[in-house]
């Protein structure tokens, strides 16, 4: 018998100033979903692993909220299984809700709720997981492990997205306040998600610069997306309960 997993990361930006309250909607907006799907076969070896990344196709409006999250659920019901994400209790599962609340409410997309509530119906959080198969990895006045963390302690390969893997051009990043050489979620939600919807209304999809952009973001989404399904592998070994 074969079983379905799939694994939800969402990359979001702050167009309206630095959030403050990681629980609190108003402060994000919907950028990106990374998405997995593996068929798991007789063992953890014998997988075929497809990794998707949806991008906004629009402004901020809640239409194009909607419209990303109809892509999201349709992808996922297509293909079945239980969600795996890391911290998206608190943060992907919580936000991805309260937007579908928010359409259905606008009468963009009513059946929203439903449709993301079934999707959830199952979803394991592998964060509170590590936190208790690697407690040495939690860093005090802290809940749980840094995903890097975690992966660390579990032996998981976690890719690493550098900017000069890209053609942009000099002084693009500088300009966005960005300094570090690799990419961090906190650089999408301050700068990189923003100038990457700003580039969608611009009508921007045929300059150079905007496509490295969005293959840099579609890069950054995936790189979580294997790694989650290998530690949910390594939890699940580790005797956590994980399935």
């Amino acid at each position: 018998m074969h079983e379905g997993r799939l694994a939800v990361d969402i990359e979001t930006a702050s167009p309206n100033g630095p959030p403050s309250d990681f629980r609190n909607t108003d402060d994000f907006e919907l950028v990106a979903v990374g998405l997995g799907h593996r068929v798991v076969g007789a063992t953890d070896a014998d997988t075929e692993v497809e990794v998707e990344v949806l991008l906004r196709d629009g402004d901020w409006s809640l239409e194009h909220t909607a419209d990303l999250l109809r892509r999201v659920v349709e992808w996922c019901e297509a293909r079945g299984g239980r969600v795996v994400t890391y911290n998206g209790e608190y943060f992907d599962e919580h936000h991805l809700r309260a937007w579908a609340d928010r359409v259905a409410d606008a009468g963009v997309w009513a059946d929203a709720p439903r449709r993301v509530d079934a999707l959830f119906a199952d979803h394991v959080d592998l964060a509170g997981l590590a936190a208790e198969a690697y407690p040495e990895a939690v860093r005090p006045n802290r809940d749980i492990p840094a995903l890097w963390k975690a992966c660390k302690e579990a032996g998981v390969d976690q890719p690493t997205v550098w900017y000069d893997d890209y053609d942009l051009p000099a002084g693009y990043l500088e300009r966005l306040g960005v300094e570090d050489a690799h990419v961090k979620g906190a650089h999408v939600g301050e700068a990189l998600g923003e100038a990457y919807v700003e580039g969608v209304v611009a009508g921007l999809d045929h300059t150079r610069t905007h496509a490295e952009l969005t293959r840099l973001l579609v890069d950054y989404a995936a790189g979580d997306i294997e790694p989650l399904f290998s530690l949910h592998d390594a939890l699940r070994r580790a005797g956590a309960s994980a399935d």
